[in-house]
This record gives structure tokens, C-alpha cells and sequence, in this order.
């Protein structure tokens, strides 16, 4: 029932474990594939017959989101947000699935913890079986999107928590780590409906066409899934417009911030031009020069330079309020 493959990375030599379980319960088969080989392909082909086109599909990264429907089987490709700490940002990790009448087989890169701990379970306890398997393929299958899908609330539970110190933290912070928390938490939103947005087209596909490997009146499970997908794009199209907001609100904070610094500059500026404009005049080296030689012109020349400076400065401080 559970077979291991070693497949060789000719690139790196490194070996990288590639694992196939076949559970069974009753006349159902769940084939669980984590990091496809060719090996893997050939043995679907031989067993199951599938398209090679569509074995092709699984050996090829970054495929859209979507459902090809077949008399036998349908043939389900489906990309699910995975958060990658290390770089602080989501990306997609990739389910390829095969379902017909008495068997589902799914194929991934072991990126999606859900998928994973649904396979080991079902491996190792009959219990698992007899609650996830005992009612066909379809409904193993709504259990592993659903466990897919709310594996995504963590994700957008992060994002909100986020969005929610930003939101606090923004008119008491300009700095280059606000800008970088904004900018990582855009992109998280954004790279989130990216994944999330071809999916949404698939699972209303897939609530159609699942009917005729679902037992009766069970259809009720695919509309859960449904509405699962809907409120997972409600969130987030509720998280865009807020970092939106914020960013809007953040650049208009920082252009504030210049402005002021440049009325500063300005005010300096003006305040500085006597001294700037008589220090230019009396020390240019040209004849004829006034007071050159008189022996209190060094006080004439502070007094023309301190007296308008101090009442620009003044002026200035009375009318502060016109100025910030």
C-alpha cells in the first residue's frame, strides 16, 4: 500500500524523495503522488489510461487553474495560496487531480500541508477511511478543496492583523519600515488574488460536473465549497481596498513631510538673505569699497546684517501659524 521512489536531481546531485501512496477502502483508490516522476506518468498511462496531454499538464509547473470534463473522469488543476515565511510573501503550490467513478488520484509537489496531513491520515487509520472514503471519490474530493480552503484563513487572518497595526501605527510612523510593511502586505493581497481569482470559474464548474460521481442529494457539500471560495474573495477584495487606502494615505503623509521640509528650507533660506546678500557685498575685492578703513565698520556691517535677519525672524514666528 505504500511505496517510495528516489528520484536523482541531475543538476545538483541530490536525491529527492518521491512518494506514492495507494489507500484503498472498500472499491474506492485515493493514488496520492507527491513530486511526480515520469516513472509516476507512465504507470497512470498504463493503469488509467489518461490523455498524455494532460500527464504532460501535471509534469508542468505554473499550469492555469481549471477542469477538463471526460465520460470517464475529469481532470481538475487547481492552485492554492501557500505562505512561504522566509520571504514573507504567498505563492501557489499546484494540485493536479484526477477523479472518476471509484478513484481520485491527486498529484503535487507536497507544498500543501492540508493535502499531506489528509493522505498520511487516511494511510495510517482505518477510522480516516471510513470517514473520508466511505461515501466515494466526490466527497473525498470536497474534503481535501475544503481543508484547502480553510487553510487560507490563517493566511487572510494574518493579512488582516497586519492591515489593523498598520492602520494604527501609520500617523505615528513615516519611516522606511512602514513603507516596508505597507509594500510586503500589498504584495501579499495582490500574489493571494492572483492565486485565488482562476480558481473561483473552477469550482462552479466543478459543482456542475461533480454530480455524477455524487451519491444523492449530496450536492448541498459543493455548495459549502462554493461559498467557501466566495467569502475567501469577499476578504480580500475588502483587503485591497484598505491597503489601498493606507498607501494612498502613507504617500500622502510622506508628500506632506517634504513639503513641510521644504518650507523649512525656505524659511531658513529667507531668513539668512541679509546675511547672505551684505556678506556677499562687502567682501568683494574691488577698490573703493564703504568704511574700509573705518575702525568701528565691522559693527556697522553686523548690525546691517543681524537687524532686517531678526526681523524676518520675528515676523516669522508671529505668523507661524500661516506658515505650517
Amino acid at each position: 500500500m505504500f511505496k517510495k521512489y528516489e528520484a536523482k536531481k541531475i543538476s545538483n546531485v541530490k536525491l529527492t524523495a518521491s512518494t506514492i501512496r495507494e489507500i484503498k477502502y472498500k472499491n474506492l483508490t485515493w493514488i496520492d503522488i507527491e513530486k511526480p516522476t515520469n516513472a509516476h506518468m507512465d504507470m497512470l498511462k498504463e493503469k488509467f489510461d489518461f490523455h498524455e496531454l494532460l500527464l504532460e499538464d501535471c509534469m508542468t509547473e505554473h499550469q492555469r487553474s481549471k477542469i477538463d470534463d471526460y465520460d470517464d473522469y475529469c481532470f481538475i488543476v487547481m492552485h492554492m495560496p501557500r505562505y512561504k515565511k522566509q520571504l514573507e510573501t504567498i505563492e501557489p503550490a499546484e494540485i493536479d487531480m484526477f477523479i472518476g467513478a471509484n478513484y481520485l488520484i491527486t498529484i503535487h509537489e507536497g507544498e500543501l500541508k492540508p493535502l499531506m496531513t489528509l493522505s498520511r491520515l487516511c494511510d495510517s487509520q482505518d477510522e480516516a477511511k471510513i470517514e473520508y472514503m466511505s461515501e466515494g471519490s466526490a466527497l473525498l474530493l470536497y474534503e481535501i478543496i475544503k481543508r484547502a480552503f480553510d487553510y487560507c484563513m490563517p493566511m487572510l487572518d494574518k493579512i488582516g492583523i497586519l492591515l489593523n497595526k498598520i492602520n494604527n501605527d501609520i500617523f505615528k510612523n513615516t519611516s522606511k519600515a512602514m513603507l516596508k510593511n505597507i509594500s510586503i502586505t500589498k504584495m501579499q493581497i495582490i500574489n493571494f488574488r492572483r492565486i485565488v481569482k482562476p480558481v473561483r470559474p473552477v469550482i462552479l464548474t466543478l459543482e456542475k460536473v461533480i454530480v455524477k460521481y455524487l451519491p444523492e442529494n449530496m450536492d448541498v457539500y459543493f455548495d459549502d465549497i462554493t461559498d467557501k471560495a466566495e467569502k475567501i474573495w469577499d476578504m480580500l477584495e475588502n483587503d485591497k481596498e484598505v491597503i489601498e487606502s493606507i498607501d494612498s494615505t502613507f504617500t500622502s503623509l510622506t508628500n506632506n513631510r517634504s513639503n513641510n521640509l521644504m518650507t523649512i528650507f525656505t524659511i531658513i533660506q529667507v531668513v539668512i538673505l541679509p546675511m547672505t546678500l551684505v556678506g556677499g557685498l562687502f567682501s568683494m575685492n574691488v577698490a573703493g569699497i564703504p568704511m574700509n578703513d573705518y575702525k568701528n565698520s565691522f559693527w556697522i556691517v553686523f548690525g546691517m546684517i543681524m537687524l532686517p535677519t531678526s526681523v524676518i525672524a520675528l515676523s516669522m514666528v508671529i505668523n507661524r501659524k500661516k506658515w505650517f
